[in-house]
């Protein structure tokens, strides 16, 4: 069963004092699925998107995160997450623990790969944030969900009027198995649900130290992770998620996809966009088929077998799987 919203749509942002940028675009899957080529890559070049700062906002849908503080009575699993959040944090509530966790973690991380500041601080600043808090505290008895949307349009709207857009991508891998949970803030998303080759998809998540260094395991959280995906997109209303298998939008048949990707967003075609995806977007490009030379010959045809039945498995299921 789908959810049906009771949040309505053209709250006003306290720090802009114009309504919430409407139609957000949240582009998830499995990780290592495509989700940063499509999301910040291709739709960030769009002449009216503008992807996020950073380009995952992972206090959206991290524990204890906006969604779960949002949620209330609505929903005992994210009621549980929050709890947890603020049982971690040696916090009373887990609004007390959602609102340290926004001013440090999330507010400011080290990046793995080389060290840099990366979070919320690129594009807002400490003050600005700290009196969206407020605000959101303020509100967030009365009206839990609706001071959750004015929140996220306090952080994230001012970024993208500045860079003259007027919808914005947020590409964490994380937006698809939490989908429901962003539904019931943002009503009016669009989810772009990738999909690619679960071998692909464990090579690299082995060739990055991500979670684990067998493939096996990594092919085994690519299955789940598919899984899980598919039950939230089923409790949402139809119309506001559609698939896209990275193979194919890199593939003979891509512009066709490409289209399709566009035409369910609700955008005309951009020229900075299109020309990126002639130019970058091809097989080779998506690394297509590249776990066959991460693995030792002797496993390859072990390693087949065993993803056709997890295919066969999650078709039974009715999830759509790449082909």
């Amino acid at each position: 069963m789908s959810l049906q919203s009771t949040q309505p749509v053209g709250e006003f942002s306290t720090r802009t004092g114009l309504p919430v940028i409407a139609e957000p675009i949240f582009v998830g899957g499995v990780p290592r699925s495509g989700t940063t080529v499509v999301g910040k890559r291709l739709l960030g070049r769009h002449h009216k998107v503008a992807c996020t700062i950073p380009a995952e906002m992972w206090f959206l849908t991290n524990t204890g995160g906006l969604c779960d503080v949002a949620a209330g009575v609505d929903d005992p699993r994210a009621r549980i997450r929050a709890r947890v959040n603020a049982i971690r944090r040696g916090k009373l509530t887990p609004l007390g623990a959602f609102e340290e966790r926004m001013l440090t973690f999330w507010y400011e991380r080290q990046w793995w790969k080389d060290g840099r500041a990366k979070g919320l601080g690129q594009s807002i600043s400490r003050d600005d944030l700290t009196a969206a808090l407020s605000a959101f505290r303020a509100h967030y008895g009365d009206q839990p969900v609706a001071a959750s949307r004015v929140l996220a349009a306090d952080i994230i709207d001012p970024s993208v009027r500045k860079r003259g857009k007027s919808r914005w991508v947020d590409t964490t891998p994380a937006n698809a198995p939490r989908v429901d949970a962003l539904y019931r803030v943002f009503p009016d998303l669009k989810l772009i649900h990738m999909v690619r080759d679960g071998r692909d998809v464990a090579a690299s998540t082995v060739s990055r130290g991500w979670g684990t260094n067998e493939f096996d395991q990594a092919l085994q959280q690519w299955r789940d992770g598919m899984l899980d995906n598919y039950r939230a997109i089923l409790r949402i209303p139809l119309g506001r998620a559609h698939t896209v298998r990275l193979e194919e939008l890199l593939g003979p048949e891509g512009p066709d996809h490409y289209q399709a990707m566009l035409n369910f967003l609700g955008l005309f075609d951009s020229p900075k966009m299109r020309s990126y995806f002639i130019t970058n977007m091809n097989p080779g490009a998506g690394h297509v088929g590249r776990w066959r030379k991460d693995v030792r010959k002797s496993d390859v045809a072990r390693i087949d077998r065993t993803y056709e039945r997890m295919l066969e498995s999650l078709d039974r299921a009715g999830v759509p799987v790449p082909t």
